[in-house]
């Protein structure tokens, strides 16, 4: 029987293959065991529109303790960037560009939402400028905008390419074997995999995102692994020669995603992202609806530039978002300490990548490195109470999801929706009725504030089935 190896990583995502390059970096023999080639369906790399996000995605509700947090491993990730692309064009990769210079744009009504990005910005020495929307370059936004800000140091990447090189940089090393099969379970030391061949090794990493819980017994319980959802994206390219954007252009978060974004591509098309859905089944092979399109579409043209709605459509992907409860990546070592975990970056995992590479190989060449870190995979995570998640602006949440493509309320309606929207759902959760049931079933699978939408909808559903 042959040796094990010293780590399996599972998962070919863009945490999985960063992994796998920080260890062999670091000296160690690694198998990488998931696909080489393929569509890689669902996965949330490759339908990623790969923006290096470092405070565009702050938002003006988050506790300042938690934004610090977050902001300080994404400004790690920032600086760790150059070297990490250096570092893998030299183990043959091939060059990786990271053009810089983000557009934040304000829709009409949400100057606020700039207030934090600007602010973190600024306290971090980043250069940030506050501009009217029309100053944005090649973009006719609407003129009801709100305003925009200039990121010059916030930087985007092609997945594609990236994927590409970090496959390859991995696929030659001499330290490193590439096993192109899926895992269908992982236990102490050893790997399944479809075509019925076992791998072993000392210690297993799994980066396969929300298949993560497929292959660990009872969902990973036993081990301490919290429960890891699955945020479903959906973006499309385009051929839209009107609009030749040279620069990220994002609106700020909004109901339960990341605002809408265009992104260049290098081969000359616009990447088009914005969507986000909780999903309690993922389904990888599960393709884009048909609102989830319309939302791009409307979206695109009505926040952006509505010379958009005549862009021709290349092709539309979705992706699975990996998340937890407390909106954290989870990171190093399970309740077997043979099994460690890299996921749950949710919106920032191209951002993060070599961040949480480097923190799990200090791990496994460190053990204990990282016992304090807020990421680490057993730490604490209480689910949130309602009222938690209504206090994070989830009814202000819902009214932005429901007016998507161009819907909109007075101030006083909206005022009186988000009211009502609190009251109804504490009564609901506590309502001895089927309806009541239902609710308080969803929200026992997923209490985070993208159920929000799914709670909404639940009603109409069980309305159709009486």
């Amino acid at each position: 029987m042959r040796e094990p190896v010293d780590v399996a990583v599972v998962g070919t995502g863009v945490v999985g293959l960063a992994v796998a390059v920080e260890l062999l970096h670091c000296g160690v023999h690694v198998t990488v065991v998931g696909p080489r080639a393929g569509a890689h369906r669902g996965q949330g790399t490759r339908a990623a529109g790969a923006m290096l996000s470092t405070f565009s995605e702050l938002e003006p509700h988050q506790d300042a303790q938690r934004a610090g947090l977050e902001t300080a491993e994404r400004l790690a990730a920032h600086h760790a960037y150059p070297a990490w692309l250096e570092r893998i064009e030299g183990m043959g990769g091939g060059t990786v560009q990271a053009p810089a210079g983000t557009w934040v744009l304000a829709p009409a009504g949400r100057r606020l939402s700039l207030a934090p990005i600007a602010a973190a910005a600024r306290a971090a020495g980043h250069h940030v400028e506050e501009h009217d929307a029309s100053s944005i370059p090649a973009l006719c936004a609407p003129a009801s905008s709100a305003g925009a800000l200039w990121l010059p140091t916030e930087a985007r990447v092609d997945s594609a390419a990236l994927m590409e090189a970090l496959s390859r940089a991995v696929d030659q090393h001499p330290r490193a074997t590439w096993i192109s099969e899926s895992a269908t379970a992982v236990g102490v030391g050893t790997v399944a995999c479809t075509d019925g061949a076992t791998v072993r090794a000392r210690e297993v990493v799994l980066a396969a995102g929300c298949g993560i819980p497929a292959l660990l017994p009872e969902r990973g319980r036993p081990l301490g692994v919290p429960p890891i959802l699955a945020g479903r994206g959906v973006s499309a390219r385009l051929n839209a020669p009107a609009v030749e954007a040279e620069q990220v252009v994002r609106t700020p978060n909004a109901a339960f995603a990341c605002g809408i974004h265009l992104v260049p591509r290098t081969d000359g098309a616009l990447y088009l992202g914005g969507t986000n859905r909780l999903t309690l089944d993922a389904d990888p092979e599960q393709p884009p609806a048909l609102d989830e399109v319309a939302v791009l579409a409307t979206d695109a043209a009505s926040l952006m530039d509505p010379r958009l709605g005549a862009a021709s459509l290349l092709d539309t992907r979705t992706g699975l978002r990996p998340y937890t409860l407390d909106h954290l990546p989870l990171i190093g070592r399970t309740g077997e300490s043979s099994v460690l975990v890299a996921t749950a970056t949710y919106r920032c995992g191209v951002l993060l990548a070599p961040r949480l590479a480097e923190l799990v190989a200090d791990e496994i060449t460190a053990p204990g490195s990282l016992d304090a870190h807020p990421y680490r995979a057993l730490r604490p995570m209480v689910a949130p109470r309602i009222d938690d998640v209504l206090a994070q602006g989830a009814a202000q949440g819902l009214l932005e999801h429901l007016q998507q493509g161009g819907g909109h309320l007075a101030p006083a309606q909206q005022a009186e929706f988000a009211a009502f929207t609190g009251l109804a759902l504490r009564a609901l959760l506590d309502e001895d009725s089927k309806a009541g049931a239902a609710v308080r079933r969803l929200w026992e699978r997923a209490p985070v504030i993208e159920a929000v939408p799914a709670l909404f909808a639940l009603a109409r559903r069980l309305e159709a089935l009486r």
